[in-house]
């Protein structure tokens, strides 16, 4: 990662080592906090428990998780698109994730793709690439929305069930190790209203200790847990990279020969 000794926690913070949304409204905004706030403890599990060797953080913006991954790799390359809504002084490259990426086949160990898919025109190509450019047994980490809105538009392209990123997993020589929804019913309801109280600090404060109060209660929790199937806030997919077959292997020779 470029400009390294210059990083500092943006939209996630560490406390006591728990993950936490940033309370700064100029990088997480009043109406998104509720949604961030509950996928730290998703980013933070994942994270710890398969990130690991060299690091793809793909679509990075201002590397919200370096601080989380940073101990627990050897090194970490940072790629997110020329033309990025974010400030990019961390990027190692920039690179327009439809198009093949600028990188070795084989070259990196673990690749941390968090609500970018959704914003890939062409999913395939990238799909095909993150298969090329990790190891066999490399790991990705990929985290999407399903039940939200649409955000960073015009460049919000698609929304995707567990079937269909089960199926990008099967199509390229990926093997599922995880993948569940980020929360149910109430997430998303508590998202929807999150949203509409985010014009006013004072509804917006409130809307925070209200929907702290609802999750803390246990038939909420398991609402959340029965719901997550059928209304999923988003979801998050752990998937480990096979070594590709023969014919596979004559396939990209193929596709890659002059």
């Amino acid at each position: 990662m470029k400009n390294v000794e210059h990083w500092k926690p943006t939209k996630f913070v560490l406390s006591r080592g728990r993950l936490r949304a940033s309370r700064d409204p100029a990088v997480v905004s009043r109406g998104s906090r509720f949604v961030a706030q509950h996928m730290a403890g998703v980013y933070q599990r994942a994270i710890e428990g398969f990130a690991h060797g060299t690091l793809l953080d793909l679509g990075c913006g201002q590397v919200p998780f370096y601080g989380l991954y940073r101990d627990r790799v050897t090194e970490s390359l940072c790629i997110d698109w020329p033309n990025s809504h974010h400030p990019v002084s961390h990027i190692d490259q920039a690179m327009d994730l439809n198009e093949p990426l600028a990188l070795p086949s084989e070259s990196i160990d673990t690749i941390l793709l968090t609500e970018v898919l959704e914003h890939i025109a062409r999913p395939e190509v990238l799909w095909g690439e993150m298969a090329r450019v990790l190891r066999p047994g490399g790991t990705l980490i990929l985290t999407v929305p399903f039940l939200y809105w649409v955000h960073e538009d015009p460049y919000d392209y698609f929304r995707y069930t567990e079937y269909r990123l089960r199926l990008f997993c099967q199509d390229h020589g990926f093997t599922v190790v995880e993948l569940e929804p980020t929360g149910g019913a109430p997430e998303v309801l508590l998202d929807i209203l999150a949203k509409h109280c985010g014009v006013s600090r004072v509804l917006s404060f409130c809307h925070g200790l209200f929907s702290r109060g609802v999750m803390a209660l246990g038939p909420v929790r398991k609402l959340s847990r029965i719901t997550g199937r059928k209304f999923p806030l988003g979801y998050c997919l752990v998937a480990r990279r096979e070594a590709p077959t023969s014919s596979q292997s004559t396939r990209a020779a193929q596709e890659t020969a002059p």
